[in-house]
């Protein structure tokens, strides 16, 4: 295993949902966690932030991202394409001006379907690009560049007050806040889903195993929306609702049988249903008093 200890590890995005995980498990290995976001902390759109931030650091882990729904990013896709793209350009960069020793990206499972989410699949693909130019340019730096792509994550650090969260959060956010789980459609759509812990964990295993190809972090079985829905009433005790007047999403995502990804004995350990269950519990606690 690499070592952290004393190590001065940068994660952008680090106080979202997956950066928390990662900069918890880099704490406890003795790392110096240098957190940077989108707007708090440290801007990334702008390059002298990010040339300032990355100076004698050690490794970095960039998960800087703008999240939001599918129906979000197809309303308002400048909102999620632009900034995606100038502080995953600006980081990537400033990382090889000041000489990062290795850098993990965080792109996703989209850029194998981009069809379903297009705007932010083509920012993830440029910086993927970016990691490959680096490669021909200047190997010494392209070479220890990795890249991720996590399926569909959830986790307990997930911003559950954003109306347009992905499907885990938001029935997550209905079993506390509502008298019912509203599921838009037949809840048959089925989803390789895994937790912010494991994607935190194989972050970590691909910086320690220097892949020459993306890796690609999933759970390795499927749940579908209803399986979701179920887990969650049941702890709640509230009744699940079918809303077949809203269009439900794609059938089926998962992660794509890649030729290319590379095999890093990646597992994926947290057991579905109790990682869900801990999910509504840190919620809950989260709305306290709003409940």
């Amino acid at each position: 295993m690499l070592n952290f200890k004393d190590k001065r590890v940068l994660v952008t995005g680090h106080s979202g949902m997956i950066g928390k995980e990662l900069s918890l498990i880099l704490n406890s290995l003795g790392a110096i966690v240098v957190g940077a976001d989108l707007y708090n902390f440290v801007d990334l759109r702008y390059f002298n932030n990010c040339l300032k931030v990355s100076e004698n650091i050690d490794y970095a882990f960039l998960l800087m991202g703008v999240k939001g729904s599918p129906k979000m990013t197809k309303e308002r896709p400048v909102d999620f394409f632009v900034p995606m793209l100038q502080c995953n350009t600006n980081s990537l960069e400033a990382c090889r001006i000041n000489k990062v020793k290795k850098v993990v990206y965080t792109s996703s499972i989209a850029v194998l379907n981009p069809q379903t989410d297009v705007f932010p699949a083509f920012a993830k693909t440029t910086a993927e690009m970016q990691i490959d130019a680096y490669k021909i340019q200047y190997p010494e730096f392209g070479q220890n560049c990795f890249i991720v792509r996590p399926a569909n994550v959830y986790g307990r650090f997930d911003n559950f007050d954003n109306l347009n969260a992905m499907v885990v959060t938001s029935l997550v956010r209905k079993s506390i806040l509502d008298d019912k789980i509203e599921v838009w459609g037949d809840g048959s759509e089925t989803r390789e889903f895994i937790s912010a812990v494991d994607v935190a964990k194989g972050m970590i295993l691909t910086m320690d195993k220097s892949p020459d190809k993306p890796v690609n972090l999933g759970a390795g079985e499927t749940h579908s929306i209803k399986e979701l829905a179920e887990i969650l009433s049941e702890v709640s005790g509230k009744p699940i609702v079918y809303n077949f007047q809203e269009k439900k999403g794609d059938q089926n995502r998962v992660v794509f049988n890649d030729p290319n990804q590379a095999d890093i004995g990646f597992k994926a350990t947290e057991n579905f249903k109790d990682s869900i269950i801990d999910v509504y519990n840190n919620a809950k606690l989260y709305y306290g008093d709003k409940i």
